[in-house]
């Protein structure tokens, strides 16, 4: 589904939350009403990943077509356009964004700690200059402080793992299991890999935020769009999950 396939879709707002270093526009697509219980679901930000794009393109599709009464989903299908780019186009195993940042290393959340960081540009794991130093993080950054979730889910490839982030506090720990059991995958709390969007909102805004890892880990990078209907089967229920647990204020059902 095309960018202008989505916004011809009932019931979605649309909007440019900021831009890459090439400049293009990165999209946020809202679903449901815009009460105090909102959830920001974030794809691609990892270049070679943009199976996660296409699995929040089928979300934005399906809630589309049944929006929610209450609670209101923010998609980002694609925070690195550049990256996604460069990934389809000869560099199949890029990560990173056009100046050779790797964004999930570059939010300010114990920048520059992680146990494979670089110091130089590259496909992957360069931490970039400074901290939010590349303006598609600051763009995540300023929606994600202007919108205020309760929740944030972070998609990424490869492994069937969810990284519940360092500094985990006890809501985190909890959705982390709930959403274990939904998907069929291991909860996991990630050690040695800082820098992150989701280790940026549990530091900085203190809720909980998970990095879930589509695809088995069998399969190789990148994960390819015959494996979709595998993904969107174990996650197609997650975004009315995680809205159910707003509504009935974390209580187990």
């Amino acid at each position: 589904m095309t960018l202008e396939e989505i916004k011809k879709l009932k019931n979605i707002e649309t909007s440019i939350i900021g831009h890459s270093v090439c400049g293009l526009p990165i999209y946020a697509f809202h679903i449901g009403s815009h009460d105090e219980n909102q959830i920001i679901i974030t794809g691609a930000i990892h270049a070679r990943e943009w199976i996660t794009e296409l699995l929040i393109t089928e979300f934005i599709k399906t809630y589309s077509a049944a929006p929610p009464k209450t609670g209101g989903i923010y998609f980002v299908p694609l925070c690195n356009p550049d990256g996604v780019f460069i990934a389809k186009n000869g560099a199949t195993l890029w990560k990173a964004n056009a100046r050779g940042v790797d964004l999930n290393v570059n939010f300010d959340a114990d920048w520059g700690k992680g146990i494979n960081n670089k110091c130089q540009p590259g496909p992957e794991s360069y931490i970039g200059p400074h901290p939010n130093s590349e303006p598609e993080v600051k763009a995540l950054i300023d929606f994600t402080l202007r919108v205020k979730p309760k929740i944030t889910i972070a998609y990424h490839s490869k492994g069937e793992v969810i990284y519940y982030g360092f500094r985990p506090n006890e809501k985190t720990t909890w959705l982390a299991e709930k959403i274990g059991k939904l998907t069929g995958y291991i909860p996991e709390k990630s050690e040695g890999s800082v820098g992150g969007y989701s280790d940026w909102v549990i530091l900085h805004l203190g809720i909980p935020a998970l990095t879930i890892e589509v695809g088995n880990d069998d399969y190789a990078h990148p994960i390819t769009e015959d494996k979709l209907p595998e993904i969107w089967e174990q996650n197609k229920d997650m975004p009315r999950v995680l809205l159910d647990i707003l509504e009935s204020d974390w209580k187990e059902e």
